[in-house]
C-alpha cells in the first residue's frame, strides 16, 4: 500500500516526468531489478493509474549469464511486473568466457537486445533508469579521459538509434530519491554485487565521490554543470549544422566537398565539428576527437591527404574532399528486384537485369573500368570518387553501373547514397 504523506514526489511531479509519452500506444521498460529501475517501473505504474492511461507497458529484463543470481532476479521482476499488470520478456545474452571490459561488453549486448527485440514488436520508445548519479559519473569518468564538450555533457536524454529513442526520464532525480519512492511505497529491489566491485572504473568512482565535498564540489553543482555543457553543445551543434549546410556538399554519389577556404575562418572547435559531421555522414561510425585533432592538424601542415573514420580527407585547390576508403568493403549478391543496403552507405535495388548471380563490388576493382565508363557520366570523374562506388559485377566483370542504363546486360542499378535518402548518422565524440 502506498503511503502518500512518505511519498517523496507529488503526483503532479511524476506526471511531469512522462508527459511526454502520454500519447504513445506502447513503451518499454528497461528493468534489471535493482533500485533505479524498479523505481521506474513503480513511477510508471503510477503515472498510468492516476491519468488511467490505455498504454502497454512492455518490460525488458536482460540476463547477461555472468552471475547464478540472474535468473532469480528476473523471476522477482516478473512477480512484480504482473502485480502492475504489465507485461515482462527476459532477453538471454548467448556467450563465451569474458575476459575483458564486461562491462562495456555487457552493456552493448543489453542495449541490442533490446533494440533487436523492440523493432520486432513494433514498439519506438524504450525508458531506461539513468539518475543524476549516473550523470555524474559519467561526466567523471569522462573527464579522467580528457573529453571535449561532447562526451562531458555526459548521458543524453534522448537518444536515437535507427528509429527507436532511447530516452531516461529520471535523468533529473537522484539515487537516493529513488531509494526513498521504494521504501516509502513498500517495494524491494535487488542489490548487483557488482556495484560493490571497484575493479569497476564506475563503481570506484561512485564510491569515492563524497571526498570531492572536501574540494567544495557538490552533487548539485556537478548537475548544475553537466545541464550547462548540454546547453552549450545543443548551441554548438546548432551552429555547425548551420556552417555545414552552407560549405559542405554532399553528394548523391557519396562523398563530400568542403570550401575549406571559407571554413578556415571559423574558430577551430567549429572547423573540427564541421568535419567530424562530413566525416559521419559519409561513412557513418564515430570520430575519435584526438585523432581527430592530430589529423587536421597535420592536414594543414603538409597539405597531403589523410585518412579517418575509413575515409580519405583530400586537399583541393580551395576545398577538402572526403570519400569512403576502399578497404574493407564487403562485396554482397543480390537478386532482381532485391533491395540491399551496401557498406552502409548506399541503398541498392536491382530493378533488372538478364544475368543472374549480381554482386554488388566496389567499381574500382573492375579491370575493365575505363571501357565500362567510356561515354557515360562517370568517364570524367576523378578516380578517388568513382573507387569507392557500388557496381554490379559477374565472375568479377564489371557488368552494371550505379543509376545508369546498361543496355548490354539489359539491366538497371538503382543506387540511393543513404544521406541523401534523409538519414543521418550519429557524431560521438
Amino acid at each position: 500500500m502506498v503511503n502518500d504523506i512518505k511519498f517523496p514526489l507529488t503526483d503532479s511531479r511524476v506526471c511531469d516526468l512522462f508527459s511526454r509519452y502520454v500519447n504513445h500506444d506502447r513503451i518499454a521498460l528497461a528493468v534489471s531489478g535493482g533500485r533505479d529501475s524498479m523505481a521506474l517501473m513503480y513511477l510508471v505504474y503510477r503515472w498510468k493509474a492516476h491519468l488511467a492511461l490505455n498504454i502497454d507497458i512492455e518490460v525488458l529484463t536482460v540476463n547477461h549469464n555472468l552471475r547464478k543470481a540472474a535468473e532469480d532476479e528476473c523471476r522477482f521482476v516478473h512477480k512484480i511486473t504482473e502485480n502492475y499488470g504489465f507485461r515482462h520478456t527476459v532477453l538471454t545474452w548467448e556467450h563465451g568466457h569474458i575476459d575483458t571490459s564486461i562491462q562495456e561488453k555487457a552493456r552493448k549486448a543489453r542495449y541490442k537486445l533490446m533494440l533487436d527485440y523492440v523493432r520486432g514488436e513494433n514498439i519506438y520508445t524504450i525508458l531506461t533508469a539513468h539518475t543524476s548519479d549516473d550523470n555524474i559519473e559519467t561526466f567523471i569518468m569522462r573527464l579522467a579521459k580528457g573529453s571535449g564538450i561532447d562526451g562531458l555533457k555526459s548521458i543524453n536524454e534522448i537518444r536515437y538509434e535507427d528509429g527507436i529513442q532511447i530516452q531516461r526520464p529520471l535523468l533529473s532525480l537522484s539515487r537516493s530519491l529513488t531509494t526513498k519512492i521504494l521504501r516509502s511505497t513498500g517495494n524491494e529491489w535487488v542489490d548487483d554485487p557488482t556495484n560493490d566491485d571497484e575493479s569497476f572504473e564506475r563503481v570506484k568512482i561512485r564510491n569515492n565521490i563524497s571526498s570531492l565535498s572536501t574540494f567544495n564540489i557538490s552533487s548539485n553543482n556537478l548537475t548544475k554543470t553537466i545541464q550547462r555543457l548540454a546547453r552549450t553543445h545543443e548551441s554548438i551543434s546548432y551552429f555547425t549544422n548551420s556552417v555545414s549546410e552552407e560549405l559542405v556538399e554532399l553528394s548523391e554519389l557519396g562523398h563530400a566537398d568542403i570550401d575549406f577556404d571559407k571554413l578556415s575562418n571559423y574558430p577551430e572547435e567549429i572547423i573540427l565539428r564541421v568535419i567530424a559531421k562530413a566525416l559521419t555522414d559519409i561513412n557513418g561510425g564515430t570520430v575519435s576527437l584526438s585523432s581527430l585533432e592530430a589529423v587536421i592538424a597535420d592536414l594543414i601542415k603538409t597539405g597531403r591527404s589523410k585518412t579517418l573514420n575509413g575515409c580519405q580527407i583530400i586537399p583541393q585547390k580551395n576545398k577538402y574532399v572526403i570519400v569512403r576508403e576502399n578497404r574493407g568493403i564487403r562485396p554482397v549478391e543480390i537478386k532482381i528486384n532485391e533491395r540491399i543496403s551496401w557498406d552502409g552507405r548506399f541503398d541498392v535495388h536491382l530493378k533488372s537485369c538478364d544475368k543472374a548471380n549480381i554482386v554488388i563490388d566496389q567499381i574500382g576493382n573492375a579491370d575493365d573500368l575505363g571501357e565500362m565508363i567510356d561515354g557515360t557520366s562517370f568517364q570524367n570523374m576523378p578516380k578517388y570518387l568513382l573507387r569507392a562506388l557500388p557496381g554490379g559485377f559477374i565472375e568479377d566483370k564489371l557488368v552494371l553501373l550505379p543509376n545508369t542504363h546498361n543496355i548490354y546486360n539489359r539491366g538497371y542499378l538503382d543506387v540511393k547514397f543513404r544521406v541523401s535518402n534523409g538519414k543521418k548518422f550519429s557524431q560521438n565524440r
